[in-house]
């Protein structure tokens, strides 16, 4: 919540906007929108295997992941897919294309997840920052997983792996 406007420093307070509940600021009327984060995962495959990462933070500390992380405000979420592969599983990949989008609410705060399925291009998986170690896995044998964003698609790929050998 903003307490403060940025604008001008007076405290804000709860005002009903297009029927929303939203701060605003009753010295300079400016409105503080409520936007979602934007994160983006790599699923990252190479012979019916799937890239995981051991977390080393929280949430989730101890489970598993897709590499993946926030977009910076700056930056197009490609070059931040690529930038999160890079920090925390030391390699490059190229990213090939946008799986369906999912939007959740934690902690009362909206979050917009881009998973892309991503190419390893260069590097040797390893874990870097914020992972304890790295892993391939087949599909009948996913580690416990931080995420029920990463369940999903996972559970997407496993059902496209399928479908890939029935064809």
């Amino acid at each position: 919540m903003i307490t403060y406007c940025s604008s001008c420093g007076s405290k804000t307070e709860p005002r009903l906007v297009a029927k929303q509940d939203l701060r605003a600021c009753p010295k300079c009327d400016r409105i503080f929108f409520r936007n979602p984060k934007v994160v983006v995962i790599a699923l990252i495959e190479d012979a019916g295997r799937v890239l995981l990462g051991r977390r080393d933070i929280e949430p989730g500390r101890g489970l598993w992941g897709l590499p993946g992380g926030y977009v910076d405000w700056d930056e197009h979420p490609e070059a931040a897919l690529v930038r999160e592969c890079r920090e925390e599983m030391q390699v490059e990949v190229e990213p090939l294309e946008l799986l369906p989008l999912q939007h959740i609410i934690v902690d009362d705060e909206g979050i917009v997840f881009l998973p892309y399925r991503a190419r390893l291009v260069a590097g040797q998986p390893a874990a870097g920052d914020e992972v304890q170690e790295v892993g391939w896995f087949k599909p009948t044998g996913l580690p416990p997983l931080a995420f029920p964003s990463h369940r999903q698609v996972l559970q997407r790929w496993v059902q496209d792996l399928a479908t890939r050998s029935v064809a």
